[in-house]
């Protein structure tokens, strides 16, 4: 039923629209959880694929990083560059800050307990431009195609009016995925194993699924595409949207599109077995920002964390902590610091105004250097764990940290806070690469529970055990290619064009 009610409808063979060769056209929403794997490979191909010209178009926030990147490009690459176009217009984050009241009004628990308001934001998040934005994107896209003529469209595939353009405009495409590939596949598995084999994606139920949770699954799984495919407020905005001209509004993904590449930045020894992966998907492995050593980045943080073993805790680019998030945090980490050799770096942004009298326990910590609070960190996360000085990471479960943990060959710590976390943290623990502590106060935090966490990460059997089996899918993931192998595709679907 999932696969027949998501699949795109069979229609003859497309030929599709090329550009000028050996012309890229980037388009992504400006987060990073959705677009780091685009810029990875931008990186990548501004290196190493000097015939090559590049186009980006996104919202203006992206601007400075996209200027770094090409900046430490030219280190190895004088003539690195990239076109930039920036929308006047919200961005995903911004729509649902005004939506959905930001990072905090997804925050939801695993579960039957967060099941309406996870279908809620699913729905949200497969179209969530208001159709006025959506419109405005748009047609500012099209606006770019036709100056650029690229040859090949590199696409988000949560960006819908990017996606909306491509389609609507028949042109030559590919998707880089941000998702793992059970993301994208779990409803194309055959024999229905999207509801009964693999846990739905917030349920936070264990792989392999117990007998006794099937049915439970098999609920939440079906809820959840309900939610999206009867959704009223998307076949309004799609009908809208086309009776303005747009031929392909918000229609299903079309991952099974075999002339559309799909390039995917998980590898399947990093997930759930899967029984069925399409001709189309091309499995790069982690794609993952490394712009710069660390040392070129901050010296002054590179040499801090070269003073002792450093656990990174790092919930992503979007959480921000309430007063009792920050307390809870806190507890935990000090009996850490009590207990082992070891520095710890937080990257901590506050939510709401409170003051830093929570930080008062801490105090000898933070004043002899041992603890480093931090409100963005200065130097890309996988460029602190190629310093070999980072022991574990201590992050949500997004994406983005899940593989870069991976690659590093690091143990993980898991605090998933919504949708997608929680499977994540299922997987690393199926995997044996890292813990989930306070499953039960989800996405709250239980102190205790975390202290121990922490501590059987850093020291132990346990610890042992992880770092050995994330080293080996460290390797696994290498072979891939990574950034190098998504830029390889990238530059000779380019150089086709017409």
């Amino acid at each position: 039923m999932a696969t027949f009610l998501t699949q795109r409808p069979v229609t003859q063979q497309e030929t599709l629209i090329g550009g000028r060769n050996n012309t890229v056209l980037v388009l992504t929403d400006s987060h990073p959880g959705l677009c780091n794997a685009h810029l990875a490979a931008v990186s990548e191909l501004i290196e190493s694929h000097p015939s090559l010209e590049v186009h980006y178009a996104s919202f203006p926030s992206l601007a400075n990083k996209l200027g770094r990147i090409e900046m430490n490009a030219k280190a190895k690459n004088p003539y690195a560059k990239v076109h930039w176009y920036e929308f006047n217009a919200p961005s995903l984050a911004e729509e649902a800050g005004v939506h959905k009241g930001g990072p905090s009004g997804i925050r939801t628990p695993p579960g039957l307990p967060g099941l309406h308001a996870f279908g809620d934001i699913i729905s949200f998040f497969t179209a969530a431009w208001s159709k006025e934005a959506h419109l405005e994107i748009y047609r500012s896209i099209v606006d770019i195609i036709d100056e650029v003529d690229p040859s090949l469209i590199v696409l988000d595939p949560w960006f819908r009016p990017g996606v909306d353009a491509a389609r609507s405009l028949n042109r030559r495409r590919a998707y880089v995925s941000p998702n793992a590939l059970l993301d994208d596949l779990s409803v194309r598995q055959p024999l229905g194993a999207h509801f009964w084999k693999y846990p739905g994606m917030a349920t936070g139920i264990a792989f392999p699924i117990p007998w006794k949770d099937v049915p439970k699954n098999i609920y939440q799984q079906a809820y959840s595409l309900i939610q999206i495919l009867g959704s009223s407020a998307i076949r309004s905005k799609r009908s809208w949207l086309q009776e303005q001209g747009i031929k392909h509004a918000i229609t299903p993904s079309e991952i099974d599109n075999p002339a559309v590449p799909w390039i995917a930045m998980s590898f399947p020894e990093a997930e759930f077995p899967l029984g069925y992966i399409p001709d189309n998907i091309h499995v790069a492995g982690p794609l993952v920002l490394d712009a710069a050593p660390a040392e070129t980045q901050s010296a002054e943080l590179a040499g801090w964390i070269k003073k002792a073993p450093t656990m990174l805790i790092n919930l992503g680019s979007i959480v921000e902590y309430d007063e009792a998030m920050a307390r809870a945090m806190l507890t935990a980490i000090i009996p850490v610091l009590e207990a082992e050799n070891v520095q710890i770096l937080w990257k901590m942004k506050k939510r709401g105004q409170f003051g830093n009298e929570f930080l008062e326990p801490a105090k000898k910590y933070i004043d002899n250097g041992r603890l480093r609070l931090e409100s963005w960190l200065s130097v890309d996360p996988t460029s602190l764990f190629k310093t070999g000085d980072i022991v574990a990471s201590v992050h949500h479960g997004g994406a983005n940290c899940f593989y870069e943990a991976l690659l590093a060959g690091l143990p993980s710590v898991i605090l998933p806070q919504w949708a997608d976390h929680y499977r994540y943290a299922q997987t690393a623990e199926y995997l044996g690469v890292g813990v989930w502590p306070s499953k039960e106060t989800s996405p709250g935090w239980d102190a205790a529970a975390l202290t121990e966490a922490f501590l059987n990460v850093l020291n132990g059997e346990a610890s042992v055990a992880m770092r050995e089996k994330a080293k080996a899918l460290s390797e696994k993931g290498l072979r891939y290619g990574g950034d190098k192998a998504a830029a390889a595709l990238i530059a000779k679907l380019a150089r086709e064009g017409r």
